[in-house]
């Protein structure tokens, strides 16, 4: 027995900790929860979160346009519908009042662009439309059954804004907060069975609109963070798409699809588009004497030199094989990619692995004026017919047998004005 007895005291000692265990886990089940369903705008990660601010954006503007058009047609109902039993006065212009709100908060809604303003506008409708019903009560001196529909209908059309617990909260708080006190606030005025009728009806109808909200926003977060790994995922094919896997630049599909955007922020802001076409000279000799291994080398070692000397702003593709473009809009031009193939000629890891050949690149430019919209075919044509002009001069001439600053000032000519 006396062996047993630190073995149930040592089982007595767990259970608090494991009951601590289970409310720990508990509460933060429940906070996980509450964070998932409290607003569809705010997530752990900066990027889904700025996605989802501008998919909730549109989404919150239509949403409420389709709450205030919903608001607008039950207050047209009502008048209806009062007009029919006969009562007029303060009911009528209530209700008119209501719906002239709604057309205000639709064609408010086009306007605004801020989250937080759009969701006050659908709360202030909301809110509102309880304080106008609360009013005709009073003036009336009874709730009928249809003022007790208006509240049913006023929590029943919150589910119809994609709004998560946090704002379906406040509207609801202060909507309770005003009927209740409203209540209240005057003695004798409505009879008991009327006021806790109103107050089921109120509890009744906000936790179901409440819970909606809740699957709504869960359903919602849920398609948002799908949403945008889908289009995370897209970017990154676009990206693939538009890429050379050996240097990292951009490649041909990449001017095609984005020439003429870029040809039309020059032409709008007048300035001159320059094109450059290069060719390695005597690539299938360094392929042919050293290895592919050698000519990838040499392609990439062009184009870190050409990505770390040229400005951001200038775009380098690789059209295919040992054949480049650039293109520019700015000042010096030539010069800078005649630095860049200086640092080429002498990189001391390509004349190591070539037995001291220096590489050597041959170029052609083009130019368009900054009053003429850039042609991405004319311009490939006219840099094109340049640079096998200066191919032609190195016919015959071994490998790094002429100075690559030389050769580059006879190379580029003017500028082609087209």
């Amino acid at each position: 027995m006396p062996m047993n007895e630190p073995l149930k005291s040592t089982r007595i000692l767990e259970r608090p900790g494991k009951q601590r265990s289970l409310r720990a886990t508990l509460w933060s089940r429940s906070l996980k929860l509450l964070s998932n369903v409290w607003t569809t705008t705010e997530f752990g990660e900066a990027a889904v979160t700025g996605f989802a601010e501008r998919v909730m954006q549109e989404e919150l503007r239509k949403g409420i346009i389709v709450m205030a058009l919903v608001s607008l047609l039950i207050q047209i109902a009502a008048i209806a519908l009062y007009q029919k039993l006969g009562l007029h006065g303060s009911f009528l212009y209530t209700f008119a009042l209501l719906a002239l709100l709604s057309l205000h908060v639709i064609w408010s809604t086009r306007f605004v662009s801020d989250l937080s303003a759009l969701n006050l506008l659908g709360m202030l409708l909301l809110i509102f439309t309880g304080v106008a019903i609360m009013a005709i009560a009073h003036r009336s001196g009874s709730f009928n059954a249809g003022l007790m529909s208006s509240i049913v209908l006023l929590f029943m059309v919150m589910p119809i804004v994609p709004w998560g617990l946090r704002e379906a909260s406040i509207v609801v708080a202060l909507t309770y907060v005003t009927f209740t006190f409203s209540l209240l606030g005057v003695d004798n005025r409505f009879e008991v069975e009327t006021l806790w009728t109103v107050q089921f009806l109120i509890v009744a109808s906000a936790t179901t609109a409440i819970l909606t909200i809740i699957r709504n926003a869960i359903v919602r977060r849920h398609d948002i963070r799908t949403r945008f790994k889908l289009e995370d995922a897209y970017s990154e094919l676009q990206l693939i798409s538009t890429r050379d896997p050996l240097t990292g630049l951009w490649n041909r599909r990449y001017i095609e699809q984005n020439f003429d955007d870029f040809a039309q922020r020059c032409y709008d802001t007048r300035e001159c588009v320059q094109f450059a076409l290069l060719d390695i000279d005597y690539f299938k000799h360094f392929n042919d004497t050293y290895g592919h291994h050698h000519g990838d080398l040499i392609l990439q070692r062009l184009a870190k030199e050409f990505v770390e000397t040229l400005p951001g702003d200038a775009h380098i593709i690789r059209l295919g094989g040992d054949e480049f473009a650039i293109v520019y809009s700015g000042d010096g031009f030539s010069k800078m990619i005649g630095r860049c193939l200086d640092h080429l000629a002498t990189d001391p890891i390509l004349l190591a692995k070539c037995d001291g050949t220096a590489v050597t690149v041959s170029v052609g430019f083009a130019s368009e004026q900054a009053d003429q919209l850039a042609d991405l075919e004319v311009l490939y044509k006219e840099a094109d017919k340049a640079l096998y002009q200066a191919k032609d001069r190195r016919i015959g001439a071994p490998p790094g047998s002429e100075s690559q600053v030389e050769e580059l000032a006879t190379a580029v000519p003017a500028s082609a004005k087209l």
